[in-house]
């Protein structure tokens, strides 16, 4: 019996030496984990950094590798998997149990952690809103990733013409503070500020349209000036976006939007409406 128990200890011992080799630090972990392709366990695996009291290097870098692993994976396939499983399992175990996400054990304890994942009505889906990055740039202000973190951290605009203009100067001071960095997330803004005055164009060019009168100031010449406004920015930043990744594209994994620029920026130069819409959010 005692040599059985000693043969089973021992294969557990090699299972974790095999699975995580010499790593003890939970970054160590989560990076074999994400090379055997499972994001889930990796994101997982940082909870006694991202719930430790004490600031430290690792802490910092668990905080932005854990925003990357949440976005992932809170978008993908395999969230609604596995929320599907569970919730099956106490099916089955005869236990009460949500159709929410949000009362979902794994959302639940990321949420306590701090991710900040809510169910989004318009989408009818759980989705992240970047708690782990407000986290960073809060215990770490002089952090080297914050240049990035402060444009995910921008909140767009809801149904209102002042709200979306609000988000969308805030697109405008990201560009002006960050222009010169070279981070991909400042030709993500010039994407986004161009797509957002299209559709401002589009909304003021036919006020009377649905959804459309939530942006109108009321006045058609008043309107007719600021949309000839908004398609000018709209050209000038689908512009900014095609030089600044058309030469590299494959590299910074700009193709879908690229192709769709190029096409839009040819359209709209014709006047041509769209129904890819930035501003009509939940």
């Amino acid at each position: 019996m005692a040599c059985r128990m000693f043969v089973a200890v021992s294969m557990c011992l090699v299972f974790v030496v095999l699975a995580f080799g010499e790593a003890t630090n939970p970054l160590e972990k989560a990076e074999i984990l994400m090379a055997d392709g499972k994001f889930y366990e990796a994101l997982f695996v940082l909870g006694p950094l991202l719930t430790t009291e004490d600031k430290s290097a690792d802490q910092e870098a668990a905080l932005w590798l854990a925003n990357a692993l949440c976005k992932t994976w809170v978008n993908s396939g395999d969230f609604d998997k596995k929320w599907k499983e569970d919730l099956q399992a106490k099916k089955e175990a005869g236990l009460p149990y949500s159709d929410w996400f949000m009362d979902w054990d794994k959302v639940t304890t990321l949420n306590a952690w701090g991710a900040r994942i809510e169910y989004m009505h318009f989408a009818a889906a759980a989705g992240y809103q970047y708690g782990f990055l407000k986290r960073l740039v809060t215990l770490y202000p002089e952090s080297s990733w914050r240049p990035a973190a402060e444009y995910y951290l921008i909140e767009d605009g809801t149904n209102e013409r002042e709200s979306v203009e609000k988000s969308l100067n805030a697109y405008y001071a990201y560009i002006k503070k960050h222009a010169k960095s070279g981070l991909t997330e400042v030709y993500m803004a010039y994407f986004r500020i161009a797509h957002v005055n299209d559709n401002l164009w589009q909304a003021l060019k036919s006020p009377e349209s649905r959804y459309n009168d939530w942006f109108t100031s009321g006045d058609p010449e008043t309107d007719k000036a600021d949309a000839a406004k908004h398609k000018a920015e709209a050209l000038k930043y689908y512009a900014k976006f095609i030089v600044s990744v058309g030469g590299y594209s494959y590299g910074y994994g700009f193709e879908d939007e690229l192709r769709e620029t190029l096409k839009r920026f040819e359209d709209l130069k014709r006047d041509k409406e769209w129904n890819s819409w930035f501003i009509i959010l939940d």
